[in-house]
């Protein structure tokens, strides 16, 4: 089965990637020069697929490529 990846998903994979670290919503937004709501929607569609593992910490959530 062909994995196929938005736009927004493939610039948030490279951002993970390069980041080697975790990242919260609101920072994958800033960075990505969209709205947390378009980060998050992209963030969970990556995380169903099982490209990205998600941690909450208080009132953040925290995103990393699984390995």
């Amino acid at each position: 089965m062909k994995n196929e990846f938005t736009g927004n998903e493939k610039r948030i994979i490279n951002l993970l990637y390069v980041a080697r670290r975790a990242l919260t919503t609101k920072q994958v937004s800033e960075k990505l020069g969209v709205a947390w709501q378009t980060a998050k929607d992209n963030l969970m569609s990556l995380n169903e697929k099982g490209y990205a593992n998600r941690k909450e910490e208080g009132n953040r959530v925290y995103w990393w490529l699984r390995t």
